[in-house]
Order: C-alpha cells, then sequence, then structure tokens
C-alpha cells in the first residue's frame, strides 16, 4: 500500500475528516502528512505504526514496504524476500502450527477425535507437530 492510500484510508476508517485532523492524531505536523501523502517525503515508522493502525492494516506489511520501496537495488530484493516469508499464509500455516496443542487437548479432554488431523495433512506438518508437542500419535489416528 502506497502512503497516499495508507492516509487515505487511515482518514477514512479513524473518521478523520482532513489531513489536519489525522495529522494531529498520529503526533505529526500537517505539512509533513501532506508531503507523504503526496509521495515527497517519508515519516518515521512509528508514524507509519500508528497510520496503519487507523488503516486496519498490519503495520509489519506497512514497513516492509515501506523500506522495500525506498531501498536500493540489493536491498529491495532483501525485503522482497522478507516480505514473501511474512505473507498471510506464512502467518496462517504459523497460526495452525501454535493452535494444535490446544486443539489437540480440548479434543482429548471432550473424549473425541483429534480435529485438526485434516489441517496436518493439508499443511503436510504431522511429524512438525508431534515432536512439537514431544508425543506420538496415538495407534488408531490414521495419518
Amino acid at each position: 500500500m502506497n502512503a497516499k492510500d495508507l492516509v487515505q484510508k487511515a482518514r477514512e476508517r479513524g473518521g478523520y475528516p482532513s489531513l489536519a485532523s489525522l495529522a494531529k492524531a498520529v503526533d505529526v505536523n500537517h505539512s509533513s502528512l501532506s508531503l507523504l501523502a503526496s509521495g515527497k517525503s517519508e515519516l518515521s515508522d512509528e508514524t507509519y505504526i500508528k497510520l496503519a493502525k487507523l488503516a486496519g492494516v498490519d503495520p509489519a506489511e506497512v514497513l516492509i514496504e515501506k523500506h522495500e520501496r525506498k531501498a536500493g537495488p540489493e536491498a529491495r530484493a532483501v525485503w522482497a524476500r522478507i516480505n514473501a516469508a511474512v505473507s498471510k499464509s506464512a502467518v496462517l500455516g504459523l497460526s495452525a502450527i501454535l493452535l494444535l496443542p490446544a486443539l489437540q487437548t480440548h479434543a482429548e479432554s471432550a473424549n473425541s477425535t483429534f480435529p485438526t488431523i485434516s489441517i496436518m495433512r493439508i499443511l503436510d506438518i504431522d511429524s512438525f507437530c508431534w515432536d512439537y508437542m514431544s508425543a506420538e500419535p496415538s495407534a488408531g489416528m490414521d495419518f
């Protein structure tokens, strides 16, 4: 998301009627925010984080895109790799891994089958998860 879109979305979602009111909310002067919105200047990472939160977007993605956009050729390639590594699918996969122990405990306490087998199959992480949880799958589970 470019700076102009970020500023516009922060204004809309935050209910700020003017650029001046948004500037006050993120603690920068009006002219600095205006220059950012026009692409003629950059602001601190902290200001980008405030704007991202007001806009309802992930601050990590906003910062990565900011640095990728402003970097030289070699650094841009590194930022692009970081951006790819932190994609939504990576976050989803990590979330599934982190939730598996809790879901298994819940399933065991309810005396039912472990409901995340299909997720583990799809993500091909079943052996990792069992290692992570320091447990062996029961003999009755079909992997």
